[in-house]
Formats: structure tokens, sequence, C-alpha cells
């Protein structure tokens, strides 16, 4: 079976559909992912086959000049017309759709070319959730963004999809579609080599920190500003990601227990962490949840609001009083062993859900017999 991925070209978009990507792959079928400018080259790293439908595209570049319009122009979180480059990326997918001719394309929620491509060829589709809140209204939102490529292409109204896949865990899902299969959230963040810095020192817990890669290159480390300044106060050792593109404004010098990395795979780093504090993005928030380590969650902007209400409501982490972190509340919440014990449930139960390889089966078994079914009424007429 051919299948189609279609990967917006921004981290938090594209990286959560690699693992069901390469569970594809390795069960025998043929997999090209589509994304954009350098995140093709990211798919490419990632031992697939990526398909660049709009190499010019600077993707990051563009998302920081829409969110800083949307703080000069004190938007808040409306979505305005933005199709998360599905529409940059519509018209040479529609050729590649065209050619390749896919048995399955499978769109993240924001990924809606996806939709319009099944659509125009007949292709089913699969959604495959990144995170808590994207459902069927946020899908219908951004759509409406890709209404010209809609009407350049011929397309009418959207088919229904053949699935969608839920990958929150059961106890914190609201993901409202009757039907939905649940999958096993298996964090993708690419890849590193191990070195020293990784041990964690015995004796002293380690903290890991991140804003994600887009809050803090358009907003700057704000949020995080006690650690790098006075994280010293607290007897932890700090791992902070940031990225050089988001370093405007921290201090030359940082305290001794505080070291800053451009990039961290989450998923290995987690297994050496004690908490994690985040900005509340989904693929952070899984991570963490999949580790099943405590979380500190700033919540602010798009999804990341209910991401952190729904894990403070679990029990598995906490919200900032009005934002401010303080080496208190980190100290408080490694110590709550109630909290620990909550994430470790919520993990256990992410880790009895069906694997990606597992989720392929059950797909490829629905398309097949979904195509026969095809075949059959076709013959009866």
């Amino acid at each position: 079976m051919r299948v189609l991925f279609v990967g917006p070209p921004l981290y938090g978009l594209l990286y959560p559909i690699v693992s069901l990507a390469q569970a594809f792959r390795v069960s025998g079928h043929d997999v090209v992912v589509a994304s954009a400018g350098g995140f093709a080259d990211k798919i490419a790293d990632a031992g697939l086959v990526a398909y660049d439908a709009a190499p010019d595209l600077d993707s990051e570049a563009d998302y920081k000049r829409r969110e800083l319009d949307r703080l000069r122009n004190n938007a808040g979180t409306k979505p305005g017309d933005f199709s998360f480059f599905s529409e940059e990326m519509s018209d040479a997918l529609v050729e590649f759709t065209n050619s390749w001719q896919p048995d399955l394309i499978v769109y993240p929620p924001l990924g809606v070319v996806g939709p319009l491509l099944g659509t125009k060829f007949g292709i089913p589709t699969v959604m495959l959730t990144v995170g808590f809140m994207h459902g069927q209204k946020q899908i219908d939102i951004v759509s409406k963004a890709l209404r010209h490529a809609y009407e350049r292409h011929g397309v009418g109204q959207r088919q229904s999809d053949a699935a969608w896949l839920d990958v929150a865990p059961p106890s914190i899902s609201i993901l409202d579609h009757p039907g939905a299969l649940p999958m096993r959230y298996v964090p993708y963040n690419g890849g590193t080599v191990l070195s020293q810095g990784w041990e964690k020192t015995a004796g002293r817990r380690r903290v890991v920190v991140s804003l994600g890669t887009l809050k803090p290159m358009v907003e700057g480390s704000g949020l995080i500003d006690w650690i790098l300044r006075d994280g010293s106060a607290a007897d932890i050792d700090f791992v902070v990601q940031l990225g050089h593109n988001a370093r405007q404004g921290i201090p030359d010098t940082l305290p001794e227990n505080v070291s800053i990395v451009d990039w961290i795979p989450m998923g290995p780093m987690m297994s050496e962490a004690d908490c994690f504090i985040h900005h509340g993005g989904a693929g952070n928030t899984l991570t963490a949840c999949d580790a099943g380590i405590p979380q500190i969650i700033f919540g602010e902007g798009a999804d990341r609001p209910t991401n952190a209400n729904l894990i403070q409501k679990r029990g598995c982490g906490v919200i900032p009083s009005e934002g401010r972190l303080t080496g208190s509340m980190v100290l408080e919440v490694l110590d709550d062993s109630s909290i620990a014990a909550n994430a470790g449930e919520v993990r256990d139960e992410m880790r009895s859900l069906p694997t990606p390889p597992q989720i392929v089966t059950e797909i490829a078994e629905r398309i097949g017999q979904s195509a026969q079914t095809k075949l059959s009424m076709a013959g009866r007429r």
C-alpha cells in the first residue's frame, strides 16, 4: 500500500506524525511524507522519503511574522486566515498525488490539505491527532483558509475520514469523535549521539526545561527568567532547551547548575528527568506523560491552556500562579509523591494502548475492506 503523510512544516505538527509513518514503512508499505522547505530534510533525517511541496518556503520566519502581527494587533488566539501552510503546499501536492496515486492519506488536524487531496482523488483519509483539543472544529476553521485551493482544484464538500486516531491518555482525552481508535503516543524528537552530559549526577535531581521551538522565537525566554538568573537558589540541575534564535536577552553568565542546549531529543532526555517545566505544547505535554514524570506547565496561547488544565486536573502537574515560576514551587512539585504517582498512572495508561505498528495493521485491514467493497459494488453495477 502507498501511504502519503501530510506534514505541516513546523516541528510541533510534523514530528508527531513520524512514529506512525515509520511504523507503516517497517510494516512493508511505501511511505512518502510531504512537508516543505527545510522540514523536508528533517523527514529524510528520520529515514523516511520526503516530498518537498514548497522548496522556497521559510515556514518559521513566516510563522514568526504572523505571530508578531498578532501581538501588535492584540488579536488574541483567533486563528485568522491561516492554513498552516497547506495553501502553499496544495498545488504541488495535487500534482504529486495525481502522479504517485497513494492508497491512503494520513494527516494531522492542521494539515488540512490532506482532506482536499483525498476528496479530489477519492483516496481514503485518516486523521492523526497530535494533542488534546484539535478536533473537527479546528479542522473546519483552518480549512476555511484553504478555500481558494478548493476552488482552484474543483473540490467540493470534503469526504468523511476512514478513521481518526486518538493519542491522548484515555483518562485525559477530550476528543469528541465516536469510534476514534486509541493509539499509543510514541515520542519522536529527532536522533542524537549520547554524550557524557546526558548522565544525571548521582544524588542530584534534574529538571528539564523547554518553551518549545516557536514561543521563545517570538516572545523570548521571560517565562523562565528565574531559572536563567537565580536558578542556583534551588539545589537542582536544570537543563534548558533554547534555540539560538530565542536567546535574546538571556544573561551572559548562567548559574552553575543551569545548562543550555540548542536541541533536546525529549524522549531520551525524559528518562533522566525528575520533572519537566514547559510551555504546554501538545508534543511536550504528551512526551512527559509518556515518561511518567511531573510537569510544571505555563499554558499560554493556542491549545496550551487546555493542555495545562487537563494535566493539572488529572493531578500529574501544576500551573504556575500568574505564570510566575519560583524555586519553592519546583521543590514542592518534586517532593509531592501524589503528583509522581498520578504521572506514573498516566504513563501506564499510554503504554497499554495499541502501538503504531498495531494500528497500521488495523488501518490496512480497513482500507483493504473498503476497497474490496467498492470493487464488489462496481461489479454488481
